[in-house]
């Protein structure tokens, strides 16, 4: 039995049918992280957790603490009580407890509890992640949507992105967990791809029919000081502070790294980018941010 915490978010979706698929038994974990009861209850009788639970959709830095430090605390103390005998944890590429930014920094203050958690764990850290529900292309596109015919360039846009479907690390992430080599290993994941963000964000702009001809190039911290005022009242705004840490720190890891891994070639993002061509995206986008 597999325990899945996060399982209603965008990997989670994706993970559930891929083990729905595989027939392999799974629970989703309901409820608050933290809540010890909850954990108890629900962790009665699992081999393995998969945790991906995290608090980066909200935007805020409290909801970081208590969600993916407090949380993860909370889950290794409970899941070691319940005789779990694996835990694979999705991360960020990046993560570092000394970190300047708020995600980054809660992401590597989990990893360490993890690391001497006393359990059997892997760690998955992973480049910017795309797909249907993603935080990422979605915002790209809301942005060009909000501010056409300009085209946004955080830091310029000589960003270097490199992006990976989300199908593609689900299925790393089951591949990991049948891999007892990779038991107290950390490894890092991302498409065979490297593209400057410009290029990026242009493409994702076309896919989802917006014409954004007119580079803005901004610097990085003049995005931060506007973002806030133009975006903090949408309900899942264009831009966020999170988001735009990931032209803060560096978002690439090695070119053959899912192949060197698990021995097969990730999607192009390039193919996989219909989905930001359904009906209505645009206005969506334009009227709401990205969707979760």
């Amino acid at each position: 039995m597999i325990l899945v915490t996060g399982a209603a978010g965008f990997v989670g979706a994706s993970l559930m049918r891929a083990l729905a698929g595989a027939e392999i038994p799974t629970r989703a974990y309901q409820g608050r992280i933290n809540d010890p009861y909850g954990l108890r209850e629900q962790l009665g009788g699992v081999e393995a957790v998969i945790h991906l639970a995290g608090a980066e959709s909200r935007g805020r830095p409290r909801a970081l603490n208590h969600v993916d430090v407090d949380g993860a605390a909370r889950l290794l103390e409970e899941a070691r009580a319940a005789g779990v005998q694996r835990l694979l944890v999705l991360s960020r590429l990046g993560a570092d407890a000394n970190s300047l930014y708020p995600l980054l920094r809660a992401k590597g203050e989990a990893e360490d509890l993890v690391r001497q958690g006393r359990l059997p764990y892997t760690i998955v850290r992973t480049t910017s992640l795309f797909g249907r529900r993603d935080r990422y292309f979605n915002h790209i596109a809301g942005l060009a949507s909000w501010s056409r015919p300009f085209l946004w360039l955080p830091g310029g846009g000589f960003a270097p992105a490199q992006p990976l479907w989300v199908e593609d690390a689900v299925r790393c992430l089951l591949l990991a967990l049948e891999r007892d080599d990779l038991v107290g290993k950390t490894i890092s994941l991302g498409g065979d791809e490297r593209v400057r963000y410009e290029v990026l964000a242009r493409t994702v702009a076309a896919s989802a029919g917006v014409t954004a001809a007119i580079p803005l190039r901004m610097p990085l911290l003049l995005v931060r000081l506007l973002s806030g005022p133009l975006f903090g009242w949408w309900p899942r705004p264009p831009v966020t502070r999170f988001w735009l840490d990931r032209f803060s720190a560096p978002d690439i890891t090695e070119l053959d790294s899912v192949r060197y891994h698990f021995g097969f070639r990730p999607a192009s993002w390039r193919r996989h980018i219909a989905y930001l061509r359904r009906p209505g995206l645009r206005w969506q986008l334009l009227g709401r941010g990205a969707p979760g």
